[in-house]
């Protein structure tokens, strides 16, 4: 199953909190982790958010 997200939360090596980043349609975990490792660094740890996640994103 090929999951597409508008919202992604990632992580970077070191860092102890998420960050996220947006897409104006969705896509894939590929096209995701691609887009952050040639903007801001090889990601460890990936997840999509979906719309209808109860919890909000904290900053």
């Amino acid at each position: 199953m090929i999951v597409r997200r508008r919202t992604w939360l990632y992580r970077l090596a070191g860092q102890k909190s998420v960050q996220t980043v947006s897409f104006a349609k969705p896509v894939t975990t590929a096209r995701a982790r691609d887009l952050i490792r040639r903007t801001v660094g090889i990601p460890v740890e990936l997840w999509g958010r979906s719309a209808l996640d109860v919890a909000p994103i904290q900053q």
